[in-house]
């Protein structure tokens, strides 16, 4: 795993976001859970004393930083290599906490297909055996989106060739 460096993958050619709906809905309940929390700490501020006010803190804090990484591309398509973008509980704890999104570098021609959820990318030798299943955000991307991906990895794979 590993952030974007241009002098290893290359110049990025296209990135691959998740759809506006999909962000415009995910962000609005984002903030209306931290309006809620809002809303509560106020309300019960006589009863709890501060420690509603730190769990509202700490709600505010991570909505902003999904409203932040919604907005991240799931893939990047690079010169060199396809980077997907590791969903949060596949990076191990070697890994600090950074608001950069983490890559999983991927050769082109080494992808052998997507799953039909588009929830995983099949990589390796179409043998017995052969396939590793690579956990990655792609269902929430347009349909138009997804078909333009699809078209990428395979020119990549021919100009590979």
């Amino acid at each position: 795993m590993d952030t974007y460096n241009e002098e290893t993958y290359g110049k990025v050619l296209w990135e691959c976001c998740r759809s506006n709906t999909y962000i415009v809905l995910m962000s609005l309940l984002y903030v209306i859970m931290s309006a809620g929390a809002i809303i509560i700490a106020i309300t019960h501020d006589l009863n709890h004393g501060i420690i509603l006010y730190i769990v509202a803190l700490a709600v505010i804090a991570f909505s902003l930083l999904r409203i932040h990484k919604l907005h991240c591309p799931v893939a990047l398509i690079c010169e060199k290599k396809l980077l997907v973008a590791v969903p949060w509980s596949f990076v191990n704890s070697d890994y600090y906490i950074s608001l950069r999104s983490f890559y999983m570098p991927v050769d082109y021609k080494e992808v052998a297909g997507v799953s039909s959820g588009w929830n995983r990318l099949y990589i390796g030798a179409r043998i017995t055996g052969g396939i590793v299943a690579l956990p990655v955000q792609l269902s929430y991307v347009s349909l138009g989106d997804k078909i333009y991906f699809q078209d990428w990895v395979e020119r990549k794979q021919e100009e590979a060739v």
